[in-house]
């Protein structure tokens, strides 16, 4: 057998560059790509957090709203449909984004969500239940 020749071995050379830039940019795009997810799901888990305190402590919810209507950040109707939204509702949603959309990978923002969705979906639920209550009892039916 014969060594490769001169043209060949350059072009042997090219592809191992080629493959290892190629390899580079996959991990660095894999890594990107995680750290995204991670920061998007610590975003929502903060937003959740929010919700949470607006919940246990609905002052704090005014003053925040009150505020953003004052900076005009929001107008007089963004600001009474927001003061009536249910900001335990808004909780769990922002918990159950972070479960369902930022998995893999399993950050410890998941982990907490998971946690929090644990403590409030018997709230959340009880919630749902006296809505479907309303309704049945606004539209004269029975309870089921």
């Amino acid at each position: 057998m014969s060594p490769l020749m001169p043209g060949e071995k350059n072009k042997a050379i090219d592809i191992i560059i080629i493959a290892g830039i190629v390899a580079v940019a996959l991990i660095i795009m894999f890594i990107m790509a995680r750290f995204e997810m991670v920061r998007r799901a610590g975003r929502e888990y903060n937003e959740g957090e929010k919700f949470m305190s607006f919940y246990k402590n609905p002052d704090l919810k005014k003053q925040y709203y009150d505020e953003k209507l004052k900076k005009k950040e929001i107008t007089d109707p963004e600001y009474e449909m927001l003061m009536d939204d249910n900001s335990l509702k808004n909780a769990y949603v922002e918990y159950q984004t972070v479960v369902d959309l930022f998995t893999p990978p399993e950050s410890k923002w998941v982990k907490m969500s998971r946690e929090r969705l644990q403590e409030i979906t018997p709230l959340y639920n009880a919630w749902v239940e006296s809505l479907k209550n309303e309704v049945n009892t606004s539209s004269g039916q029975k309870k089921k």
